[in-house]
C-alpha cells in the first residue's frame, strides 16, 4: 500500500475543524466510516453531528500507527446548538486509502 505522507492527525484535526465551523460536508469527507452511513444521517441534527455548534479542541495524540491502520486520541469541550458544552475524549480508528488517512471509527471513552 501506499504509506500516507500525512501524521494521522491532521485528517482527525481537519475534521474537528470543519465540525467546529459547522462545515459538516467537509468533516464528512474526511471520514470512510460505514457507522455513519450517508451524510444525511451523519449531518443529521437530532442523531448526527448537525447538532454541533462547536469544538474546542485541547489535545490531540497519535497512537499505534502502521501502514494500513492508526488510532489518534482527542481530548476536547462539545458545544451543541442548546448551548450545552461536554468535554469528550474521543479515540478515532484511521485506515489508509489510496495513501491518504480516512477516519473510519469513533469511540467516545
Amino acid at each position: 500500500p501506499v504509506l500516507p505522507a500525512a501524521d494521522p492527525k491532521t485528517s482527525v484535526t481537519r475534521f474537528l475543524n470543519n465540525l467546529s465551523s459547522q462545515h459538516l460536508k467537509g468533516a464528512y469527507e474526511t471520514a470512510d466510516n460505514p457507522n455513519w452511513g450517508s451524510y444525511e444521517n451523519f449531518s443529521n441534527p437530532t442523531s448526527g453531528f448537525g447538532g454541533v455548534k462547536s469544538i474546542n479542541v485541547k489535545n490531540i495524540t497519535t497512537g499505534t500507527t502502521t501502514a494500513n491502520s492508526a488510532n489518534v486520541n482527542a481530548t476536547s469541550d462539545v458545544t451543541d446548538k442548546n448551548g450545552k458544552t461536554t468535554a469528550l475524549l474521543v479515540t478515532f480508528g484511521l485506515k489508509n486509502v489510496n495513501g491518504e488517512w480516512k477516519i473510519s471509527s469513533y469511540k467516545i471513552n
